[in-house]
C-alpha cells in the first residue's frame, strides 16, 4: 500500500481541525502567571502564561481586551477562558483567550479598585484633611486589645507626651472586623477624644482585608475627630489610608506623629530661652553703653556749665538780634534823610532863605505871573521872617 504524503500546510491543517474538533479544548479554561507580555499597536495583546514546569503561548484580540477589567501585566496570576488552536504558517498552537480574571488575590485587587475608583468620582480624596492636634490631651486607639501592636502604641505616646489613653476593642481581621471596626470608630469618635489612632500590626495583605470594606472606609469619611490610620503594612495602602488624615506604615509611627517629643519640647524650650537670655544680655549692654556716653557728658557732671553755655549762647542770639535791629533801623533813617532832603528841595519856603519872596494874594493865591494881579490890587509879601501887606501902583512886563 502507498503511504500518503503530506505538504506541511496540509499536516497542520490536519492537526489544527483534531485539535479544534476536541470539546475540551474549545471551551478551556487555563491557570498561570503571564509572562512575555507584549501589548501591540493594533491593540491586541501576546504573551505566555506558565507553571513550575512549562509555558503555553497566548493570543487575545484586541475586542477582548476592551472587556479586561484591569490592567494586565507581567507576574499577574491568571485565570483564562478561551479555546486552543494552531496557526498554521508556523505550525504553533496556542491558547486564544476571550476572557481573563485575576486569581485568588486578584479578585479583591479589583473590589479595591472598584472602590476606589467610586470614591474618586464622588470627590471623596479631594476633601480637606483635618489637622492632627499638636498637644493632646486625650486620645483614642481603635485596634484589638490583646494584639503586640497596641501595647507598643501606647509604650510609644507614653514615653512622649503625658495623655490620657483610651482604647476602643475591635476585631481586625476575620469575619466580622469590618462590623467590629466601624462600631469602635463610632464610640471613639462620640468620647470626645482629640485624636483617633486606628490600625494594627503586620500581617498578610488578605488578613487586612477589613480596612478595605466599604463599610469601613465611609466610617473614617465620617469621623469628626481627626484620625490616623496605622494599618501596619509597607508596600500598598489600603483605602482607608487613602481617606484617613494621616497614614502611617506602623502603629508605632502613628503614636510619633499623634504627640510632641516631651524632651524634644524640653530641649527646645530650654534653646529658647537661652537665645532670650542672650538677646535680653545684648539689650541690657547696648543701653548701659548709652547711659555711660549720657553720663560722660559734661552737661550732666556740671549743671553750672550747662547754665554757662546756655547763656554764652543766648548772649550770641541777643547779639545777633541786636545787631540785625540796628541795621534796620539805620536802613530806615538813610531812608528817612534821603527823603526829607528830596522834600526839602522842593519846599518853595527853602528858597526864603536865600532873599526870596513868595508872593500871594489876599485870597492865599500864589502870584507866578504878572497877569494873576492887577493895579491897585493889595498883595502879601512872604519873607523868611514874616509877611508884608502891599498895594500894586504899576505893573510893568518884561520885554
Amino acid at each position: 500500500m502507498e503511504k500518503k504524503i503530506y505538504t506541511v500546510s496540509l499536516l497542520n491543517q490536519y492537526i489544527k481541525n483534531i485539535i479544534e474538533g476536541d470539546s475540551l479544548l474549545c471551551n478551556i479554561i487555563v491557570q498561570g502567571e503571564v509572562t512575555n507580555l507584549t501589548k501591540h499597536y493594533t491593540g491586541h495583546y501576546y504573551f505566555s502564561i506558565k507553571d513550575e514546569n512549562s509555558k503555553i503561548s497566548c493570543m487575545m484580540f484586541s475586542y477582548c481586551v476592551k472587556n479586561l477589567k484591569f490592567d494586565l501585566k507581567n507576574g499577574d496570576l491568571v485565570i483564562i477562558y478561551g479555546n486552543i488552536s494552531v496557526y498554521e504558517k508556523t505550525g504553533s498552537y496556542q491558547l486564544y483567550a476571550r476572557f481573563i480574571e485575576p486569581f485568588g488575590l486578584g479578585q479583591e485587587l479589583l473590589k479595591i479598585e472598584a472602590l476606589k475608583k467610586k470614591l474618586k468620582e464622588e470627590g471623596i480624596f479631594d476633601l480637606p484633611k483635618k489637622e492632627i492636634p499638636k498637644y493632646p490631651q486625650k486620645i483614642g486607639i481603635v485596634t484589638s486589645s490583646t494584639g503586640a501592636a497596641v501595647k507598643d502604641l501606647i509604650h510609644t505616646i507614653q514615653n512622649r507626651w503625658n495623655v490620657e489613653i483610651y482604647v476602643f476593642s475591635c476585631l481586625v481581621q476575620g469575619k466580622g472586623a469590618p462590623e467590629s471596626i466601624v462600631s469602635a470608630l463610632e464610640k471613639a469618635d462620640n468620647f470626645g477624644v482629640d485624636t483617633i489612632i486606628l490600625g494594627r500590626g503586620g500581617g498578610a495583605n488578605e488578613d487586612l482585608s477589613a480596612f478595605n470594606e466599604e463599610i469601613v472606609v465611609r466610617a473614617v469619611i465620617s469621623c469628626k475627630t481627626p484620625l490616623i490610620s496605622a494599618i501596619g503594612h509597607q508596600i500598598d495602602s489600603s483605602v482607608t489610608d487613602l481617606v484617613s488624615d494621616k497614614a502611617c506604615i506602623t502603629p508605632t509611627d502613628a503614636g510619633i506623629i499623634a504627640t510632641p517629643d516631651k524632651a524634644q519640647l524640653i530641649y527646645d524650650l530650654q534653646k529658647k530661652r537661652e537665645m532670650m537670655t542672650q538677646s535680653i544680655k545684648l539689650s541690657i549692654e547696648q543701653y548701659q553703653r548709652k547711659l555711660l556716653q549720657i553720663n560722660s557728658s559734661k552737661y550732666l557732671i556740671s549743671p553750672i556749665e550747662k547754665l554757662k553755655r546756655q547763656k554764652e549762647e543766648n548772649n550770641k542770639l541777643k547779639d545777633k538780634t541786636v545787631f540785625i535791629i540796628n541795621n534796620i533801623l539805620q536802613k530806615y533813617i538813610n531812608n528817612y534823610e534821603n527823603n526829607n532832603g528830596r522834600l526839602n528841595s522842593l519846599n518853595p519856603y527853602g528858597v526864603l532863605k536865600k532873599g526870596y519872596s513868595l508872593i500871594s494874594t489876599d485870597k492865599n493865591n500864589v502870584v507866578t505871573s504878572i497877569k494873576d494881579i492887577n493895579k491897585g490890587e493889595d498883595v502879601l509879601i512872604n519873607m523868611l521872617d514874616g509877611k508884608v501887606k502891599a498895594t500894586v501902583k504899576e505893573i510893568m512886563e518884561d520885554k
